[in-house]
């Protein structure tokens, strides 16, 4: 068995092993073909080779075969026979269930290794409902999609795509419980503030020092390495010797005693074979451990790195590409939300087994959003106490403070009237300008009046001359202050003017003052 002599056959097998490789995915694949206009081999029943759009089926088909993979393997199914004749498959049986496996039997296209890993991926790609799920990267703009894991439950999270506004936001949510349970989700957390921090975190460590670490450490992984590969020099030498001296014996023995020719002739081949196995393990343990990194491709894993923030933040870069790096970083991120606290604990377990714990603040909800901030209600408690509610919004304004619906789209020019201020006061049960003068001990007009034995109208003049105070306790009400001694006595306007009375009035509470003042000083 040889490939395929069609040059262009052996080409785009190849190319579609390594689409695989790149992408993780059997979908992922077959939309890569689309979108560069491939078309993939198919053989007829007829010999004929025609080229056809790749499915999804044919991908699996070819995935799962391991002739791809160079390997002869008989008893994958198992057949019977059913009542009209006809053969149906019974049951497929594992790798470790099959009647013969022969790999490097024939050329192929990749090794057995290599196919044996495409297995385990199309394997953890299909457990969508279990524990351990890891997904290919997908271009959504969740950072962890496949590598979220609930903190409370221990299942991985979902990723939902919420558009709001315009603008398409991811959510990491983790509803296993409620479909299988009825049970409510354990966490719905926000994913930009996560995908944030963790995008900061993977910027910082990649940098020409931990390049370097990485380096050192390549080095003594071969160091490892090249013991390993000694052992297996030794057995090769070994099987070598004893297949030698199988030789010996063979050569030895008389050629017309075909009893003992043969078994010794028998024995030499089960050397010879345990000899080329080894050597065959040697090389494909080689292969493996080569990890030997040149100059060249050091400088560039450096100037990978100096530019890596700059990578990491470009428009340009697909989702998809800025998952695959983390992919090569971080293993898993476990997400704790407290709601109390208003935070998000990121416990991040990185491919080393290093681990790191993030910090990050919840979002705000649309209610929280343009909720007045507790600092600006404390204000308007304060100047409640000397201020209406017209001269409050008119302080809140000057110092550039907003109300909370400034934060709605289209109203950030929103500006505090003194019916926001007065919603504020009832909304958080604020004391009322009203109550806080009477508890000073201010009087109505109608009180005022019975206390100096005058009418309500003479009250309210009295107070706009300055004989009396009054303090306003909204745009056109006032409460009455009496003062202590001296109180104004009801006098005829016609021969004693209230002008008068109030410049006399003043006058006298000057000269007290500055007699105050004297005494002080002296």
């Amino acid at each position: 068995m040889v490939l395929d002599p069609d040059a262009q056959i052996r080409q785009t097998i190849a190319y579609f092993f390594e689409t695989f490789l790149r992408v993780g995915s059997a979908c992922q694949t077959v939309k890569v073909f689309r979108k560069e206009g491939l078309c993939f081999p198919s053989r007829r029943l007829g010999g004929t080779t025609v080229f056809q759009p790749l499915t999804a089926s044919s991908a699996m088909r070819v995935l799962n075969n391991p002739r791809y993979a160079g390997v002869y393997v008989y008893g994958r199914r198992r057949y019977r026979r059913a009542a009209d004749g006809t053969k149906k498959i019974q049951r497929k049986h594992e790798y470790s269930e099959w009647l013969a496996c022969i790999p490097n039997a024939h050329p192929g296209y990749i090794s057995w290794e290599q196919h044996q890993q495409n297995l385990k991926l199309l394997a953890t790609n299909g457990r969508g409902y279990e524990l351990a799920r890891v997904s290919p990267p997908r271009e959504g703009v969740a950072l962890l999609q496949g590598r979220a894991v609930c903190g409370r439950c221990g299942r991985h999270f979902r990723v939902r795509y919420v558009s709001r506004r315009g603008k398409r936001e991811a959510w990491y949510v983790c509803d296993r419980a409620n479909a299988t349970l009825g049970w409510p989700n354990c966490q719905s957390i926000a994913g930009q503030a996560v995908d944030e921090a963790i995008g900061a975190l993977v910027a910082e460590r990649m940098t020409p020092a931990a390049v370097e670490l990485a380096l050192e450490i390549r080095r003594e992984i071969e160091a490892r390495h090249e013991e390993a590969d000694q052992l297996r020099c030794r057995a090769i030498e070994r099987a070598q010797i004893e297949a030698d001296l199988a030789q010996r014996r063979f050569m030895l023995v008389d050629p017309s005693n075909r009893l003992v020719a043969d078994t010794l002739e028998a024995e030499w081949n089960d050397k010879l074979r345990a000899l080329a196995q080894a050597r065959e393990e040697r090389e494909r343990g080689r292969q493996q451990d080569q990890l030997v990194v040149d100059d060249t491709i050091r400088q560039r894993l450096v100037v990978m790195t100096t530019d890596f923030k700059k990578l990491w933040n470009d428009p340009c870069t697909a989702n998809r590409e800025r998952k695959r790096l983390l992919a090569y970083i971080i293993e898993d991120a476990t997400l704790i939300k407290l709601l109390r606290e208003g935070i998000t604990n990121i416990h991040v377990r990185f491919k080393g087994g290093k681990t790191e714990t993030l910090t990050t603040r919840n979002p705000k909800s649309s209610a929280q959003q343009i909720k007045t901030p507790t600092t600006i209600v404390e204000l308007v408690n304060k100047l409640l106490d000397d201020h209406i509610y017209s001269e409050i919004a008119d302080i809140l304004n000057q110092q550039g403070l907003r109300p909370g619906g400034s934060a709605r789209p289209g109203r950030s020019s929103t500006r505090f009237t003194a019916l926001r201020v007065a919603y504020l006061v009832h909304r958080y049960a604020l004391r009322s300008r009203y109550e806080r003068l009477r508890d000073r001990g201010m009087l109505t007009a109608a009180e005022a009046a019975a206390r100096l034995c005058i009418h309500e109208a003479t009250v309210i003049r009295w107070a706009e001359y300055g004989l009396i105070t009054r303090h306003a306790y909204n745009a056109h009400a006032y409460l009455y202050e009496m003062p202590d001694s001296n109180q104004p006595a009801k006098h005829s306007s016609r021969w004693d003017p209230l002008v008068d009375r109030a410049a006399a009035l003043k006058i006298a509470k000057e000269s007290k003052s500055s007699d105050l003042i004297e005494a002080g000083v002296v």
